[in-house]
């Protein structure tokens, strides 16, 4: 499904910053929250824009080190026939980019501001050692194996009974 830069629910469709800005600005970004080794793909003309960062901190007093990688997203301004010059349909960089730089943003801020890793805020990124799939393409292709797992062991009756009648007296007060 394409995403237009008119729709509704696309945001920084107003944006004015150049596409190479907004790509230092992500580099500063990481700079900031203390990600090295970033590695960019930059191919706007066959549509090819990542990013991908070593991620290094402790996890359970443990040094974990991850490389996540953030496709941009691909918006397009829709063509227009009528206009003269006719313009063809193509991808706004603008507007793309913006979304990237915000996703990367807030992504750091919340890893902070919930007193999370940084590892988690990326973890549908991460990649695998071969660079080839991330974590989210490998967890969709199970999804399906995933969901015939039960969560929690169904209760007998007799834990059912149990639990619909707690005597009063012994329900905690919260106040």
């Amino acid at each position: 499904m394409k995403i237009y830069s008119d729709d509704p629910l696309v945001h920084y469709k107003n944006s004015e910053i150049a596409p190479e800005r907004t790509k230092a600005e992500i580099d500063g970004i990481l700079a900031e929250w203390q990600v090295k080794d970033t590695y960019w793909r930059w191919n706007p003309t066959q549509n090819d824009v990542f990013v991908q960062f070593k991620i290094e901190e402790k996890i359970n007093d443990l040094p974990m080190s991850s490389v996540a990688k953030v496709v941009c997203p691909i918006i397009w301004d829709r063509a227009k026939p009528k206009c003269r010059p006719p313009r063809l349909e193509q991808v706004n960089w603008r507007v793309s980019m913006r979304a990237m730089w915000w996703f990367i943003k807030t992504s750091l801020e919340m890893a902070y501001a919930m007193q999370s890793q940084k590892t988690v805020a990326f973890l549908p990124w991460i990649t695998s050692s071969d660079d080839q799939h991330t974590l989210k393409d490998t967890i969709l292709s199970r999804l399906s194996e995933l969901q015939d797992l039960p969560a929690l062991p169904e209760p007998s009756p007799e834990q059912v009974k149990k639990i619909l009648t707690i005597p009063k007296e012994e329900i905690p007060d919260e106040t």
